[in-house]
């Protein structure tokens, strides 16, 4: 199965994915090398240039949402995962995978509402979602996999607690690191 793996810039900590977390591995390393470690065939969709050991996509879409539309447009079912999630468990892949209902997009939700996007199995049947709410007012990836009814939301507290675990701040690095110093 496909992985596609967003890379985009950030204002509070740009290029993030090239910074080294332990030696001679990168941000970017991590994820493909632990997506490839589960069994992906990894493509990493970015919003600049990158050399990393799988393909490489340049995403010239302005936005997220635009970007899986994209990526639908040439699969018809595909993970996608954040490139600053470098701790993505199998055990969360294969709950995905379990939890499928027929051609449905999977997303983790926690309780409080809060939807895990970019830790998600989508496929084709969201695709008329996310067009329409692209075109209803440039959209909101949350906003259009809460509306669509090609949805199914899955209980993101039975993940592994780590599996969601993304760097946005410098503290976030010294946290990762300090995570696979005890793996």
């Amino acid at each position: 199965m496909r992985a596609y793996v967003l890379v985009g810039n950030s204002r509070r900590l740009p290029k993030k994915h090239l910074i080294e977390i332990i030696p001679r591995k990168r941000l970017i390393d991590l994820v493909v090398e632990n997506l490839h470690s589960i069994g992906f065939e990894v493509v990493v969709y970015a919003k600049y240039r990158i050399e990393v050991g799988t393909k490489v996509v340049i995403d010239y879409s302005s936005w997220i949402l635009p970007s899986i539309v994209s990526i639908l447009q040439t699969n018809s079912e595909v993970f996608i995962f954040g490139g600053d999630m470098p701790l993505i468990r199998k055990k969360a892949v294969i709950m995905m995978l379990n939890q499928r209902e027929g051609d449905k997009t999977v997303i983790p939700k926690w309780k409080n509402g809060y939807l895990e996007p970019l830790h998600g199995f989508y496929t084709k049947a969201s695709l008329p979602c996310f067009i329409k709410e692209i075109k209803r007012n440039k959209g909101s990836l949350t906003n259009a996999l809460k509306n669509c009814p090609s949805v199914k939301f899955i209980s993101a507290e039975l993940m592994p607690p780590d599996t969601f675990f993304n760097v946005n701040y410098p503290k976030d690095i010294e946290k990762l690191r300090e995570i696979l110093k005890g793996e």
